[in-house]
């Protein structure tokens, strides 16, 4: 082929893949349309901590009604839950409603590992939605999909690209026009897409965001980016003030998306899959990283507030244990104790655009002992970070 050939061979698979991608995203919209997490009596009385016959009372109160459904059976989704708290004194929460002060950062968290397959998007979305869900303080939790792919936006805004939303890769090279009297805050704060959850939001990726490498490398061959780690971190500044955790998902290289994921972030978090394929791998990964740091810390990067490895896919099995007692030897100080083990119950909700937050025991399809356990291992993963960002805060606020 000639040039002439060889570009139109390039449009023609072009177009076959554009229309590809969009007849997928509306059979899995028609098919996989995410609903809100419904709760029955049983599950909201556990779900606040309160005895039957009070959750009833605040119901009531707030005017809803839990048995307007065709089948007359009592449910309320989660909009309706967090009304119901929203009502309820302080002697009766479970944890008093997080005000974060001035002393306290937005903590930023990258999830990140060069080596794909390791389940950097599962962990981004069930750890995000496990943060806005399961602990009562109401984190404000921000999601951003730095992945081309946008597999975690299809979780949270799946029309997102087919309704004209910006993405972040457009905030990132300004695709985007200002209105009369709109200003670039404004912006950002829209394109934070509300999400199924009421205190989650997601700035979404796009299929066309797999042009920001070639866009980086262009300006800064240009001498028009002399600062090209910092971009989203610009973003980031304008909403700091509406969120309280931002959790950044990354594609699985080292371009300059992920450059900009590590420099807005004040605490990583890598994702490792017990296997000797993704330990090999990512121990390659460990090798090269401290010279990742040092064009981070050349960009002026202040340094993280910790650095964690969550292990994932973990099964139970000898040559499962047999890798983690030499994962142990060698990573100790960094592995989270608790791991995101191999489940049934996170694949089934993974198929259905979910994670095990996103839905009650009781709208679960399969195995509610299942999935019990697996929501119960996703609280256990999301608090052990928690606890890391709670100590963040607590020496913010001491210093």
């Amino acid at each position: 082929m000639d040039t002439q050939q060889t570009t139109s061979a390039f449009q023609s698979l072009k177009s076959g893949a554009d229309a590809y991608i969009k007849r997928r995203n509306l059979r899995l919209l028609a098919n996989h349309r995410k609903e809100l997490r419904n709760f029955t009596r049983a599950e909201a009385s556990a779900y606040l901590d309160i005895d039957a016959k009070t959750l009833d009372k605040y119901v009531a109160a707030a005017d809803i009604d839990p048995r307007r459904h065709d089948d007359s059976q009592w449910s309320i989704d989660i909009s309706e839950m967090y009304r119901v708290r929203d009502l309820l004194p302080e002697s009766l929460r479970k944890e008093a409603r997080f005000q974060r002060s001035e002393k306290q950062q937005t903590q930023v968290l990258v999830i990140q590992n060069q080596k794909g397959g390791v389940g950097k998007t599962v962990s981004a979305a069930t750890i995000a939605s496990g943060l806005a869900t399961e602990f009562h303080q109401e984190y404000r939790v921000g999601l951003i999909d730095m992945d081309g792919q946008a597999t975690l936006s299809m979780y949270y805004a799946p029309e997102a690209d087919m309704e004209g939303n910006l993405s972040v890769g457009d905030l990132m090279m300004r695709n985007f026009d200002l209105d009369e009297g709109e200003t670039f805050e404004q912006v950002v704060s829209e394109a934070f897409l509300e999400t199924t959850i009421p205190n989650l939001r997601i700035l979404p990726a796009s299929q066309s965001d797999r042009a920001m490498e070639g866009w980086f490398h262009e300006q800064v061959f240009n001498h028009k980016l002399p600062s090209p780690y910092e971009i989203l971190n610009d973003v980031i500044d304008t909403v700091r003030d509406e969120f309280d955790i931002v959790i950044i998902d990354t594609p699985p290289s080292l371009g300059y998306a992920t450059f900009n994921a590590y420099y807005a972030a004040s605490s990583v978090v890598f994702p490792l899959s017990i296997t000797e394929n993704d330990i090999d791998a990512t121990c390659s990964y460990f090798s090269y990283i401290p010279q990742v740091w040092a064009l981070l810390e050349h960009a002026n990067h202040e340094g993280y507030d910790f650095m964690k490895i969550l292990l994932t896919n973990h099964r139970d099995s000898s040559t499962t244990t047999e890798l983690m007692n030499s994962l142990y030897d060698h990573f100790g100080p960094y592995l989270y104790s608790k791991e995101f083990k191999h489940s049934e119950a996170v694949r089934q909700a993974s198929s259905l655009l979910a994670t095990v937050f996103d839905m009650s025991k009781s709208e679960y399809p399969k195995s509610k002992a299942t999935f019990q356990t697996a929501q119960q291992n996703g609280y256990e993963v999301a608090s052990q970070i928690l606890r890391d960002i709670s100590n963040v805060w607590r020496e913010q606020e001491n210093n």
